[in-house]
């Protein structure tokens, strides 16, 4: 091989790493559902122009941050395997709870307060869902079910059934405080709240723990293959213990900024909410945004919406089949 080979082998290399990244990236469910995003973006802009404007950003960060912390959450579990759909409860619990003790006690100081009491009960509900699906390897999915069930009722019965207006001054200051406004002719004026800050270092806080650290690696072997990674030498019951606590917290602290954000305490609060990871709630949150932009009647929104859902579904698992029918192909 002579100089000139050498040096282009050289010089090409950096392409043919970044071409086989490109087709990596390409066949991942996250390019699709990215890619789903920015074609609705562009499709629905053309139609409307008001959507690339920065008070419709701020509008769909307002809307997307409570469950977008929730989807930090929920992510850690069905990483490892598991399923949590008791987040929902926790969170209106959580919150609910908190505010009730502040206002019983005529608090009126600032949110962070109301977040750092919320929290306690966000991490003990997940310590429950956690010590029944680890210590007694109950099924996640039926207990998580049956600990939302159970922590409605206990807040209904036992807390209080009605919505809360009347917040700690703080909290009110807080859901109605920003980091910059727009005017708008159209639309008037919209504000980012300083509450997507909490999304943005949940989303971090998450991301370092899965990429950096050994507890995330342990996330990713459970999720894996449980007696593998026990003979890794993983300590799976704390992994799970800290998994379902994890999402408990992050649970609270949406269901205090959803306070925030509403003004209002409601025990039933994101009853019957799903939520998965930021590109499939990014997909949801500007369809629906989309749909009123482009003046969809509601009901045929949620049509939309179910339909993106079941394509979302369906896609990954026939992609799935076709590699496995191709994988024992070649295993013929």
């Amino acid at each position: 091989m002579n100089r000139i080979e050498i040096l282009l082998r050289a010089l090409c290399a950096p392409a043919v790493r970044f071409s086989g990244l490109l087709r990596q990236m390409v066949r991942t469910h996250e390019f699709v559902v990215a890619g789903c995003v920015l074609v609705l973006s562009i499709v629905v802009g053309l139609i409307n122009t008001a959507y690339f404007t920065l008070g419709n950003l701020f509008d769909l960060l307002r809307n997307a941050t409570t469950y977008g912390i929730l989807a930090m959450g929920v992510l850690v579990v069905l990483i490892s395997g598991g399923v949590d759909v008791s987040f929902p409860a926790i969170a209106a619990a959580s919150s609910y709870i908190a505010v009730k003790i502040l206002i019983a006690s005529g608090f009126q100081g600032s949110a962070p307060v109301v977040y750092a009491l919320a929290m306690p009960f966000g991490f003990a509900f997940g310590l429950l869902n956690a010590t029944l699906i680890s210590r007694f390897r109950l099924p996640a999915l039926i207990v998580t079910l049956g600990t939302a069930g159970m922590i409605y009722g206990f807040v209904l019965f036992f807390i209080g059934n009605l919505v809360l207006y009347n917040l700690p001054s703080g909290l009110v200051k807080y859901g109605a405080a920003s980091l910059m406004t727009v005017e708008d002719a159209a639309a008037g004026t919209s504000a980012l709240h300083p509450a997507v800050l909490l999304l943005v270092g949940a989303a971090a806080a998450v991301a370092i723990l899965l990429k950096y650290t050994m507890a995330g690696r342990g996330v990713f072997a459970l999720g894996g293959n449980r007696e593998a990674a026990i003979r890794s030498g993983f300590n799976i019951r704390l992994i799970e213990y800290g998994i379902y606590c994890l999402a408990g917290v992050l649970a609270a602290i949406a269901g205090v900024t959803q306070v925030a954000l509403f003004r209002n305490a409601n025990p039933a609060a994101l009853m019957g909410a799903e939520t998965g990871t930021l590109l499939g709630l990014s997909l949801i949150t500007i369809l629906k945004s989309s749909l009123v932009l482009v003046g969809i009647p509601s009901e045929w929104q949620k049509v939309a919406i179910g339909c993106v859902l079941l394509i979302g579904i369906t896609v990954p698992v026939i992609r799935l089949h076709r590699q496995q029918r191709v994988a024992a192909g070649d295993g013929i």
